[in-house]
């Protein structure tokens, strides 16, 4: 589940360069790409050495997007809230990039912490533990930079 749910944080952040004008979102808007990019090739690679099927990030996305229900347990964006984003520029998409980044990051920690609580893999215990750690901080950072833009 966290393929797809990355692939979305990568759809976000990749629109952030052309929209965005505030230097602190455009680089938290690249760490994101940078590292959850990163984390859809590892958690890929996981499942190619355990012999399962690999997830097709955007096929996987794309089934997401029909079952409202997963989107508001996973945090992420609705359809209609994407093409906002899209459609926003300037302080406005800054805005709204915040606020949509922080409830889909805080959708992945609920999902790293169930993994830390329930799962086995040892290598995938510690990839959550690292995503809980980084998506964390970044959660702190935007809710900072929400703050000054809102107040």
């Amino acid at each position: 589940m966290m393929v797809p749910h990355h692939y979305q944080a990568l759809l976000m952040s990749r629109m952030a360069p052309t929209r965005a004008n505030d230097q602190a979102v455009l680089s938290i808007a690249g760490n994101i790409d940078a590292e959850q990019g990163l984390e859809i090739t590892m958690l890929q690679a996981w499942q190619s050495w355990n012999g399962l099927e690999v997830t097709n990030a955007e096929e996987a996305y794309q089934e997401h997007l029909q079952d409202p229900m997963m989107l508001e347990m996973m945090g992420m964006a609705t359809p209609e809230q994407m093409t906002a984003l899209s459609a926003a520029t300037g302080a406005d998409f800054e805005v709204m990039f915040l606020q949509l980044m922080i409830r889909h990051h805080q959708g992945a920690l609920d999902m790293c912490a169930d993994i830390l609580a329930n799962g086995s893999d040892e290598t995938l215990g510690l990839w959550a533990n690292d995503m809980y750690v980084t998506q964390q901080a970044q959660i702190n950072w935007m809710q900072d930079l929400l703050a000054s833009k809102t107040s």
